[in-house]
């Protein structure tokens, strides 16, 4: 027991800087346990499960989920009896590094700009990774160069917003951000302004949003945003009078107000002077039609209101039928209105 602990005090294991920055961030911590603890325990040599689960701090079922996880992302084998075993990391990197490097040594292009790339590498070296980048990452500097054909200053770009977005240490999702930029085509300054005024119409609207709408955003609402300031191509002005365009309703969400922009977009609109406009004369021909359905319906119109025509010649007895109201009217014409039946009575 003794000489057990003084071995345990004083050893090492080794874990290949590899791990730590290809593989560790896309493994769960299970993983991460067991692998260590297999390092540390066979030295290299072949393990079983049963093995493996001696470990004893995760059941024997999650263990065989870890060493599983473990095998598809390359960091152990099995063979054909069950045994695991480590891979070398480092050899199958620099075997990758060095076909690499052989596919593109034929290039001009590499030869040529090859002191411009080390200009550029030493700076990113330098400014985000304090003197000490991985070469996986001189790797994707090359391939965003020469595969991807991006401008230098993109590059720089690249690994800023990499710092900035806290994965410049992850190389799998740097990968995935290079891979994003060239399908969106940033591979030149003047296209990657665009999406730096993207970006930044984005940043202003969801601090907007936030204000306006007096709580904390959620995926779905930095989803719709996402829509408005890209596919819209809405500033926060316009996103600002869409919802005042929905203030009628009291409790305002992000979705009421992603439908008046939606709107606004089918009909050509990307200005809040041209929104203005569009609801101003939207708002005039809706009252029209207000007041158009009221005249159907009112039922004090007059008779030619309602489409009644009265006859002419019942019309022309009406007007000349004198109105019988008390002493205004003389003794004669009562006697005129019943002349008929005084003849009768004298004869």
């Amino acid at each position: 027991m003794s000489d057990n602990c003084s071995r345990l005090l004083i050893s090492d294991t080794l874990v290949p800087d590899i791990f730590i920055v290809r593989y560790m961030p896309q493994l769960s911590g299970d993983a991460i346990s067991i692998y260590l603890w297999t390092l540390m325990t066979f030295h290299g040599e072949k393990f079983t499960l049963g093995d493996a689960a001696s470990y004893g701090a995760i059941s024997k079922a999650d263990c065989e989920k870890a060493l599983g996880e473990l095998v598809a992302a390359g960091v152990l084998v099995r063979d054909g009896d069950g045994n695991f075993s480590p891979v070398d990391l480092k050899k199958v990197e620099v075997d990758a590094y060095v076909k690499s490097g052989a596919s593109m040594a034929g290039e001009a292009v590499l030869k040529s700009d090859e002191k411009r790339r080390n200009v550029l590498a030493t700076s990113i070296q330098k400014t985000f990774y304090l003197g000490n980048m991985q070469y996986l990452f001189y790797r994707l500097i090359d391939q965003c160069l020469y595969e991807y054909h991006f401008e230098d200053s993109v590059v720089y770009a690249l690994f800023e917003e990499g710092r900035d977005l806290k994965i410049h240490f992850i190389y799998a999702k740097m990968s995935d951000l290079a891979r994003k930029w060239y399908d969106k085509g940033y591979t030149t300054q003047k296209a990657l302004n665009g999406y730096y005024e993207a970006k930044k119409r984005r940043s202003e609207t969801v601090t907007l949003m936030g204000r306006l709408m007096r709580r904390r955003l959620n995926d779905i609402d930095l989803e719709r945003i996402d829509r408005w300031t890209g596919e819209y191509g809405a500033d926060s002005d316009l996103v600002e009078y869409a919802f005042r365009q929905n203030e009628w309703r009291g409790n305002i969400t992000t979705k009421n107000v992603e439908d008046k922009l939606k709107e606004w977009h089918a009909a050509g609109i990307s200005t809040i002077d041209k929104a203005a406009s569009y609801e101003a004369q939207r708002h005039s021909e809706n009252k029209a039609k207000s007041a158009k359905g009221r005249g159907r319906t009112n039922a004090r119109r007059s008779g030619s209101e309602a489409g009644i025509v009265v006859p002419h010649e019942e019309q022309s007895d009406a007007e000349e039928t004198p109105a019988v109201t008390g002493d205004s009217v003389s003794g004669d014409s009562i006697l005129d209105m019943f002349n008929g039946d005084g003849d009768e009575d004298n004869n």
